[in-house]
């Protein structure tokens, strides 16, 4: 970046003042969505990236440091994915650091160029960002994509097309011919691929589909679309995850339907909770372990120059029977 550019130009650009550009950068908590887009846009269209306080901080710990940006850090299932990124990173003599964006996607790219002078390299957890924006920022440093396939930068992801075929089949066994899935955030591209899978499955088995409104991936995501699923129920359920699921659960107990004898629900993640739950949640295991390990492990070895699959490196899913689906009624 050329040093002409400073946060001057860009608050003349975005039509805001330099402290709010500052702020924006140094604290985006502090500013709104629209504004954080705003200056990001203006920082983008003239090349403006926050310079580093001093070049030696990117080797702080070891060989350097990698930064994780994840959607939801409460969400177990990213929880796990970075638990496993860290335990990689540290056999390798690797630092860490984690930042959330909350689902927002301007601040997802705040973040990016905010740890991009102190790092060596970025994973990318189940980016909201659009494609384009992302194999920008792959530009400015090593950076691989988790749970996501961007065309042009290394992503590993999960094959769910066995595990959501097998759901979608023992629905059909259990006797259900109507299914819904109460689906994630808009801008998820995990959530898309389980929704084209769940629909080919469904078509192939004659099973009618109806696709909820965008919901939050949380307990009170799954809670607050209950009464919109009474108005028309399908006795089958399929969650974008294993906290809608069971939050799903609880808001049709609080109103009289008892699972599994009046609805049967199916999650994604196999979180811990799923087992320990009433009753225990059958759900499609996505192996965040696993996919956290090869990430780390593409992304370290694209840091130190080795080679890595231009192609996504995929890790299979599978369906984990307990004892939340039961007989049609």
């Amino acid at each position: 970046m050329s040093d002409k550019v400073t946060i001057y130009d860009v608050a003349k650009v975005a039509g805001v003042s330099p402290s709010t550009v500052s702020r924006t950068f140094a604290a985006p908590g502090r500013v709104s969505a629209e504004t954080a887009r705003k200056v990001q846009d203006a920082a983008d269209a003239i090349g403006y990236h926050a310079d580093p306080i001093t070049s030696g901080r990117r080797h702080v710990n070891g060989k350097g440091l990698i930064a994780v940006i994840v959607p939801d850090l409460a969400n177990p299932f990213f929880a796990a994915i970075c638990r496993s990124v860290q335990d990689e990173c540290s056999s390798r003599g690797f630092g860490m650091v984690v930042s959330e964006s909350r689902e927002v996607v301007a601040r997802e790219r705040i973040i990016f160029d905010e740890v991009l002078p102190y790092v060596r390299g970025v994973l990318l957890v189940s980016p909201r960002m659009p494609d384009v924006m992302i194999r920008k920022c792959a530009q400015l440093c090593p950076t691989v994509v988790v749970n996501r396939n961007v065309r042009g930068v290394p992503n590993v992801v999960i094959d769910i097309s066995d595990a959501v075929k097998q759901a979608v089949r023992y629905f059909a066994l259990m006797g259900y011919h109507r299914l819904t899935y109460i689906d994630g955030p808009s801008t998820s591209w995990v959530g898309g691929v389980k929704w084209r899978t769940i629909s080919d499955e469904c078509n192939a088995r004659n099973i009618s589909l109806k696709r909820s409104h965008p919901c939050a991936p949380t307990v009170d995501g799954g809670n607050v679309f209950v009464d919109e699923y009474l108005l028309n129920p399908t006795g089958a359920v399929i969650a974008y995850n294993d906290l809608m699921a069971l939050g799903f659960v609880a808001g049709m107990r609080k109103r009289g339907y008892e699972c599994p004898e009046r609805f049967s629900v199916i999650g994604f993640d196999n979180d811990k909770l799923a087992a320990l739950s009433n009753p225990s949640l059958t759900t499609i295991h996505m192996p965040a372990a696993a996919l956290g390990s090869d990430a780390a492990a593409a992304l370290l070895s694209r840091i130190s120059g080795g080679d890595v699959p231009g192609t996504a490196v995929t890790v299979p899913a599978r369906l984990v029977m307990r004892h939340s689906v039961g007989k049609a009624a």
